[in-house]
């Protein structure tokens, strides 16, 4: 029997996901996962890109769309997708599939939820979509992130509108083969590089809005009888052979779909930092506690040599964009080092001559002895306290619990004024059959 090729299996796959046979953990992280990325979302908008004005010309007759997160505007579910994804990736600080280096939640979330409004989906609907996302998103993105980001594509751009793709055609019903060509046709929508994180602009928060238009438009494309090539991956001049320089990357992709579970390695930020930098930060914070309130006058952190030379995370400031800020490993652990937390509102005062001058006492070193996700962070304060911390190998930080991400909305919470975040978790956790457009509506201002 000839084996499926790759499009054909995430097609399939996603076509014949059910919730009533999800590993109830999976759908744990979902919840928690739809929780997350909407409230920082929430608090996103000191640092947007996108915003109300981009979106009011393309406001449609009320009734006939999705809602844009915060000022509610009504926008056609693709432009709706595009701007929610924006918001949900303003503070970089979206759940994270780090083994594909990939923010699958803010490609995927806003395409969902814009066909949720639009064809009156339920809570239940919407989850069974999301872990279809990150399942695909996640089983193309672990294979070949790595090299990809080191040819200078980013990830999140190309492997997103996998996951939107997925989860959109779930949402629309597509059976196995019009979900195939969601899938396939989403390949040929793949786009971002990482030289926004050291040219300063705001692409990076474009490629998840442009991740999600993008996948949801291959799905609806796909309901209309558009079509992708059935190879599209493994195609002499396809997806792989583009984007890594091998097609025979596919072979090996998807053959374990739905037993093992991809969402179980998605995890959530603390902070508006990069995913690099949450451990250490989380470090940091702790080890100022016991500085008494003294001034950081020096410090090391020590990371593997891929992420220290991930693009951007050597940067200094001053930034001219946020994002170019929550990159920089020095920029983010001095503030975290002397202030004991890092907040949307340190991103954008970068210029500050004493934040520059914290930025200046923090040394970035590439250690070949540290894995993937290992640190050392070594630092002293001129009360000649002294504190360091170490992420040994075989550490892994997995997604929150219930209880453990209702402790961060409630620290984040005063960077949120007009919304009470602590109904979202009341929404997600409760009727499975309850319109999922109530999401949308207490994340509305007002």
């Amino acid at each position: 029997m000839t084996t499926p090729l790759l499009a054909d299996r995430l097609g399939t796959f996603a076509a014949g996901l059910r919730l009533s046979e999800l590993p109830e953990d999976v759908v744990e992280v979902a919840r928690c996962a739809i929780v997350h990325n909407l409230s920082v979302a929430a608090a996103g908008r000191p640092v947007v890109a996108v915003h109300d004005d981009w979106a009011r010309p393309r406001e449609v007759r009320p009734g006939t769309g999705a809602r844009a997160l915060l000022s509610g505007i009504e926008l056609a579910p693709a432009d709706a997708a595009f701007h929610n994804g924006c918001l949900l990736h303003a503070r970089a600080q979206d759940d994270t599939y780090f083994p594909g280096l990939t923010h699958v939640g803010a490609a995927t979330t806003p395409a969902v939820l814009a066909l949720a409004e639009r064809r009156r989906a339920s809570l239940g609907d919407v989850l069974v979509a999301l872990v279809a996302g990150y399942e695909v998103a996640g089983a193309v993105g672990v294979a070949a992130a790595k090299v990809s980001t080191a040819r200078g594509f980013r990830a999140s751009g190309i492997y997103g509108p996998f996951g939107a793709a997925a989860g959109a055609a779930k949402m629309l019903g597509l059976d196995a083969a019009k979900a195939t060509h969601a899938v396939s046709i989403a390949s040929s929508f793949s786009a971002g590089t990482n030289q926004t994180w050291v040219g300063g602009s705001s692409e990076w928060q474009l490629q998840l809005g442009n991740a999600s238009r993008s996948g949801l438009e291959a799905a609806t494309l796909a309901s209309f009888g558009a079509t992708g090539s059935v190879d599209a991956f493994e195609g002499a001049d396809g997806f792989f052979a583009a984007y890594v320089g091998d097609a025979a990357v596919a072979d090996g992709i998807g053959h374990d779909l739905g037993e093992v579970w991809r969402t179980r390695e998605v995890t959530f930020k603390a902070h508006p930092v990069c995913a690099i930098l949450q451990s250490p930060v989380d470090a940091a914070i702790e080890l100022r506690s016991g500085a008494d309130g003294s001034e950081l006058t020096a410090a090391t952190l020590r990371l593997n040599p891929a992420e220290a030379a991930y693009p951007g995370t050597d940067g200094m400031p001053p930034f001219t964009d946020p994002g170019s800020a929550l990159m920089s490993a020095s920029y983010c652990l001095g503030v975290a080092l002397e202030h004991g937390l890092v907040t949307a509102d340190d991103l954008n005062r970068s210029a500050e001559a004493h934040r520059r001058d914290l930025a200046s006492r923090v040394t970035l070193v590439a250690d070949a002895d540290l894995g993937p996700r290992e640190f050392v962070l070594e630092a002293e304060w001129s009360n000649g306290h002294r504190g360091s911390a170490r992420q040994p190998g075989g550490r892994r930080p997995g997604p929150w619990s219930r209880r453990e991400l209702e402790v961060q909305l409630t620290a984040l919470q005063p960077e949120v004024p007009g919304i009470d975040l602590a109904v979202l978790p009341d929404i997600v956790w409760g009727d499975l059959e309850a319109p999922a457009a109530d999401l949308v509506s207490a994340m509305v201002l007002g």
